[in-house]
């Protein structure tokens, strides 16, 4: 037999009953309400809640079975609707970076054209096996590192939906295993992951003294700060610069973490060069790259130093070149990132043999 609970920070009553040795609970979509309102809500609820204990039966899906009395409760008011999932997502809040918000922007989009006209029915008519599908859609067609994000983005709506809005009693995406998945759909791919390779440290010395400028100290910068990424080499501040104390202080572009960077004798030396060549006032050591990123050229910054190492003979093909499949990118094997790579190799001691710091300072230092 069939009941109803309120639970802590719900809106709607909640239909509980007995499935075997389980107890089962799922949101009635009818809201909580107080006096006589409250008692016909209340009511609707328990028939809800009896319809869907019916419909676990497995004879007639749970939504199908519990629209009729909806239906009712919505006319007397005392339900509130639930938004289709193309209303949800488009009220998710916005929170995030520009380039989350991007990225996130993307896996929604994916997801509702994916679902068709399927994305115009309530959120909760969204099931497991319909989010398992979608993510062997996307396997088929970009690396499995691609689709975690996308997982990771949609499930923080249906998240949302269970936690804050009550429309669901369960996130569709939570029992998504994505290494199971990635097994299932393409065991011949593995991890299904492009590696970059690290430079030597004969590449980084030839980079730094024969590539153009400003090319040429850019690798050096990065390279002399840890293994800085190109974006925040791009954006680096002649006012980050402590030249009295001795280091640098920026926040990272992707991470938003603050970093307390020494200033190495051979990076002073680089940048005191080019304070020196400077025609003065410029607010950033790398005053063009900067106007790019800021730019719509930002992606154009990383195939123009992928170029100088085709033209320097420093690659010659790409990573997995000829085997990636769907929408997957041919990545180079060897870009601005594999400067970040080699510094983490170094350390380690995979080019000396001998470590010069601890897994963890490592970690620490090269967090995502």
């Amino acid at each position: 037999m069939s009941w109803i609970e309120k639970r802590e920070n719900c809106r709607c009553w909640i239909a509980c009953w007995k499935q075997g040795n389980r107890k089962v609970r799922r949101s009635t979509g009818i809201r909580i309400e107080a006096g006589a309102a409250g008692r016909h809500a209340r009511a609707l609820a328990e028939q809800t809640a009896a319809a869907m204990e019916t419909a676990s039966t497995g004879e007639t899906p749970a939504h199908k079975a519990c629209d009729a009395v909806r239906k009712v409760a919505e006319l007397h008011g005392c339900a509130g609707r639930i938004p289709t999932v193309r209303e949800y997502f488009a009220d998710f809040p916005r929170t995030a970076g520009e380039s989350t918000e991007r990225n996130r922007t993307r896996a929604f989009n994916l997801f509702l054209e994916y679902l068709g006209a399927g994305a115009d029915r309530r959120i909760d008519t969204i099931t497991p096996a319909i989010c398992r599908e979608f993510v062997r859609h996307e396997l088929r067609r970009v690396a499995r590192g691609t689709v975690v994000h996308f997982r990771v983005f949609i499930s923080a709506v249906f998240k949302r939906a269970v936690e804050v809005d009550d429309y669901l009693s369960k996130n569709q995406f939570a029992g998504v295993d994505m290494a199971a998945e990635a097994r299932a759909m393409m065991p011949e791919r593995g991890r299904d992951k492009q590696k970059r390779l690290p430079f030597t440290l004969e590449e980084i010395h030839f980079m730094i003294q024969s590539f153009p400028a400003p090319w040429n100290d850019m690798v050096a910068v990065s390279f002399y700060l840890g293994g800085l990424r190109l974006s925040d080499v791009c954006m680096l501040r002649w006012d980050a610069v402590n030249w009295r104390e001795g280091y640098i202080r920026l926040v990272e572009v992707k991470t938003r973490k603050e970093r307390y960077l020494p200033i190495l004798p051979q990076l002073k030396e680089v940048l005191m060069q080019r304070l020196t060549q400077s025609t003065g006032g410029e607010e950033y050591v790398f005053p063009e790259m900067a106007h790019y990123y800021m730019g719509s050229s930002k992606t154009s910054i990383s195939t123009q130093f992928t170029a100088l190492l085709r033209a320097h003979g420093m690659i010659t093909g790409t990573v997995n070149a000829g085997k990636a499949k769907g929408d997957r990118h041919a990545v180079s094997a060897k870009s601005f990132h594999s400067i970040r790579h080699t510094v983490a190799t170094y350390l380690r001691g995979g080019m000396t043999g001998t470590a010069l710091f601890s897994p963890d300072a490592i970690r620490d230092f090269f967090v995502k």
